[in-house]
């Protein structure tokens, strides 16, 4: 069973999305928490990471309404009015309520409820991978409702009416859910919010003087977080009372601090004392501002299963709304890129004909993730594979530059290693170039795995796990071998999928070695790894002679000229697949290299940043390694 889980985040929408595959639910206005069953014992988990199931001894009795040995649930724990709807400042005295005598009166006069709306393991299984529909049905066969343990129930496709009763009830608003969604760590657009009133949390960072018959304080300083800066965002100065105002009074005193926590000091600015940014409280508001500042806010209670860093600024999108894009829906476009001017033709010709998506689409898509890619392209002579027709009609290979290639773009005659004769290779350096190459039909890129000059010294080795009639998560189980070795070796790899059926490791090395070099070391993984589980692997070279329900060990791809599809890339399979790196704890058994797409991957992309950045930025040495690593051989 996992130890600990982040939760997985809705985005906050204009408006519910429509269609019977998104399931809607009541938003509930408590405090989120992830509960670890485990036999008799329950352990929840708040979104700071904390535990915090002693503020809530009640819910100790959830393990005996599960039909399950094991089990890890989502969901909100909340008290409720004598209407039966969730008020936030009605658990606000529990959330940080550390008096045991106090907690127990506050568990028979101010009860919780847990409403459980997602099961993400189950005796043995983790359900992560699983879409939310067959969560759903596991989570009403495991639980059996009672006072303190309910389900949060759904409604498929009835975002407006269920939004409309929001609305009538005063509750805080939905929350729609995409049926066919795994469950990720992260904020997802699977998974929307829509409120009707504005509410979130915020940091406080100062608090203004006490104005009139007011005790205390007058106000306090709001702020969020926006890429690492705290920016402020309003003062908040109703929702108090006098007990209140005292108690967050004596909070602030020790937090106060001489400098101003803001990335800009707010004006004026007089009068307020300044804190460290260490406090979060629950705010609702009107709406915001032009000038991103909170109207008619109201303070709600202070919460400390927020972490400050967590806070950011909700901004509603609308459902379904695709990211930016670089060219409209015409025939040809001219555009200035990067100070070059690039002409786009045949922008509706059909690309993928089972999906539909088009040649504007797959350059749309490389526009978005350019500044991903780039890096991992710079400097390497790149082997063109070009389908000027669509991944189902005739596609070529082309290493030698044309003369007919725009004379901006970096080329530079490499001698073959077959032949000796010179290739003139290009390069994609920038925006311009990639995009360029696209328009020529590139749908993926390949590049050499070492840089110009030193392109006899690969900057990574390979490890490259090839499935031979076997299903992924065999490559998943040699891939965990793989990270196995590593750990014990000292050296950090990086996994992604191809975007094909199988899965690539790096392991960033300083540009030192030659391609002989890496290719013995990754061959020494692949020969302890295949004596650890023979019956894992296939080992023939010939593709007619290895055994089916295997995984091949391709340590040979580490070669001087040989190319492999980079990071980020399309690749011209059906469904449009990404080759796209991964978080190790992805790497498990559910994971498919499908659902990476041309469809969900600039999503992905935007929440995760480059998993790949440190195999450009932390090469490794090799020589302890080897030396650990002959020592397993023994």
């Amino acid at each position: 069973m996992p130890a600990a889980i982040e939760p997985m985040k809705a985005t906050l929408a204009e408006r519910p999305p429509h269609g019977e595959e998104w399931l809607f639910e009541i938003k509930w206005d408590g405090v989120r928490a992830i509960a670890f069953v485990d036999r008799e014992e329950v352990r929840l988990q708040a979104r700071s990471g904390l535990r915090c199931e002693r503020q809530y001894p009640e819910l100790a009795v959830i393990a005996h309404h599960l039909a399950a040995t094991q089990a890890v649930l989502d969901g909100e724990i909340a008290v409720l009015d004598e209407k039966g709807v969730s008020r936030f400042h009605l658990i606000q005295p529990r959330i940080a309520n550390t008096d045991p005598n106090a907690i127990a009166h506050l568990a028979r006069s101010t009860p919780v409820v847990y409403f459980a709306f997602d099961l993400l393991y189950l005796d043995g299984y983790d359900l992560r991978s699983v879409s939310l529909a067959e969560r759903r049905k596991l989570l009403e066969a495991v639980v059996a409702p009672g006072p303190v343990l309910r389900i949060s129930e759904v409604f498929p496709g009835a975002g407006e009416h269920l939004l409309e009763a929001a609305r009538e009830n005063a509750l805080e608003g939905i929350v729609a859910k995409h049926a066919a969604s795994g469950y990720e760590s992260r904020r997802s657009r699977e998974w929307l919010k829509i409120k009707i009133v504005g509410e979130q949390e915020f940091v406080i960072g100062g608090f203004t003087a006490p104005q009139g018959s007011r005790d205390h304080f007058g106000a306090l300083v709001l702020g969020a977080y926006d890429g690492g800066k705290l920016n402020w965002v309003g003062n908040v100065g109703t929702g108090f009372d006098q007990k209140a105002l005292a108690g967050l009074y004596a909070r602030l005193q020790p937090l106060i601090a001489a400098e101003s926590p803001f990335a800009e000091r707010p004006q004026p600015d007089r009068g307020i004392t300044w804190v460290k940014p260490e406090l979060v409280c629950q705010v609702k508001f009107a709406n915001w501002t032009t000038d991103h500042r909170l109207r008619a806010p109201v303070f709600l209670g202070l919460r400390n299963d927020v972490a400050p860093r967590q806070v950011v600024r909700e901004e509603a999108v609308a459902a379904g709304d695709p990211p930016p894009e670089l060219l409209p829906d015409v025939k040809e476009a001219t555009l200035a890129i990067d100070g070059r001017t690039l002409k786009f033709t045949n922008l509706k010709k059909v690309f993928y004909p089972d999906e539909g998506y088009t040649k504007r689409d797959v350059l749309n898509y490389y526009a978005g993730v350019a500044d991903l890619i780039l890096p991992h392209l710079k400097d390497r002579p790149l082997s063109l594979k070009r389908y000027p027709n669509g991944i189902k009609e005739t596609f070529f290979f082309q290493k030698d530059t044309p003369l007919t290639f725009a004379p901006w773009l970096r080329t530079e005659s490499i001698d073959s290693e077959h032949t000796e004769e010179p290739i003139r290779y290009v390069f994609a350096q920038d925006r311009a170039a990639l995009l360029y190459l696209v328009n020529l039909g590139c749908i993926d890129h390949n590049p050499w795995m070492s840089r110009s000059p030193t392109l006899d010294n690969p900057d990574f080795a390979l490890i490259d796990l090839d499935p031979h009639q076997c299903p992924f998560e065999r490559i998943v189980d040699a891939a965990l071998l793989v990270k196995g070795v590593l750990d014990r070796i000292g050296l950090t790899g990086y996994p992604k999928t191809t975007g094909g059926d199988g899965m690539h490791v790096y392991i960033p090395v300083e540009p030192d070695y030659t391609y002989e070099e890496t290719r013995t070391f990754t061959e020494l993984i692949a020969r302890l790894v295949i004596a650890r589980k023979p019956d894992l692997f296939t080992t023939p070279r010939s593709v007619s002679k290895r055994q089916k329900n295997r995984v091949y060990f391709d340590y040979l791809q580490n070669g001087k000229s040989k190319t492999i599809a980079a990071p980020y890339v399309l690749r011209a399979y059906k469904g449009a697949p990404v080759a796209t790196p991964l978080a190790w704890e992805e790497v498990r058994h559910g994971l498919s290299p499908e659902q990476f797409h041309i469809g969900n991957a600039r999503e992905r992309f935007r929440e995760k940043g480059d998993l790949f950045a440190g195999v450009l930025e932390k090469p490794q040495r090799l020589e302890e390694a080897l030396e650990r690593l002959e020592k397993l051989f023994r």
